[in-house]
């Protein structure tokens, strides 16, 4: 039983480090509006489905440098995997923020707690379209079946921060980038338009007052589309976040591979 017991708590520690390095940058459960003891049980919760099911280190760290290293690992990995999982809302977010630039209603900017940052209507608007999206689909099951995978693919004190795992990082976050662009071409497009119409206006007739006129037609114009645009909007959230999903469970597959 003691025995048992010695074998069991190398893994949990390690199961929990990974977990909680995951938790940080997760979707929804990285939302600092989760208080930290309810994340603190959710990632023992989580560690304690996990650890039972995860094989042992077929060696453990016998100096303090080796134990430094490995746990260093799963943190890496852990955050990586939470980081990846959240591009999404990443880009939801970017797109939100320059749809509200272009609108002006970056002008009323608020706090958000997610990024303990300020935020923009239209941005926090977004993410929790990306959040509906994301329960809609059951993102959750599949981001808590994929840190499962894991441990099966990428045993304990076998990953760290290397090329391949770097490469798969800049390559999403510029997948990012171009879904950002994606959700807000529209209103990007459409306020160009206006621009270019409210200058002819002006130039036609002077003594129109284009620029009080501006703002309010902007954003009239720009809630019109994002309303008009929603669904295709929910679309692109679906598609990448999926995409998401099976880019991180191909990449530790293929990393098993090779």
């Amino acid at each position: 039983m003691l025995d048992d017991l010695l074998n069991f708590v190398p893994v949990f520690v390690l199961v929990l480090v990974r977990v909680a390095a995951m938790m940080m940058f997760a979707p929804i459960l990285g939302s600092s509006r989760i208080p930290r003891r309810v994340k603190a049980l959710l990632a023992v919760m989580l560690t304690l489905g996990f650890a039972s099911g995860v094989t042992a280190p077929a060696t453990l760290p016998q100096t303090l440098w080796e134990l430094t290293i490995g746990i260093g690992g799963e943190i890496v990995f852990g955050l990586a995997m939470g980081t990846v999982m959240s591009m999404s809302f990443i880009a939801a977010q970017w797109a939100g923020e320059m749809i509200g630039q272009q609108m002006g209603f970056n002008l009323s900017e608020v706090f958000d707690p997610q990024y303990g940052s300020h935020g923009s209507l239209i941005g926090d608007f977004y993410y929790m379209i990306a959040t509906v999206t994301f329960l809609t689909i059951g993102g959750h099951h599949a981001m808590i079946r994929g840190v499962q995978e894991s441990f099966h693919y990428l045993p304990l004190l076998t990953v760290g921060m290397n090329a391949p795992l770097l490469s798969l990082l800049t390559g999403l976050i510029q997948s990012s980038a171009s879904i950002a662009f994606q959700m807000a071409a529209p209103v990007l497009v459409t306020m160009l338009i206006v621009d270019l119409a409210l200058g002819l206006i002006g130039k036609a007739m002077p003594q129109f007052n284009v620029m009080a006129v501006g703002m309010s037609m902007r954003s009239i114009v720009g809630m019109l589309i994002i309303i008009v645009g929603i669904g295709l909007t929910s679309d692109v959230i679906t598609q990448s976040i999926s995409e998401g999903l099976a880019t991180v469970s191909a990449a530790w597959r293929g990393a098993v591979a090779t």
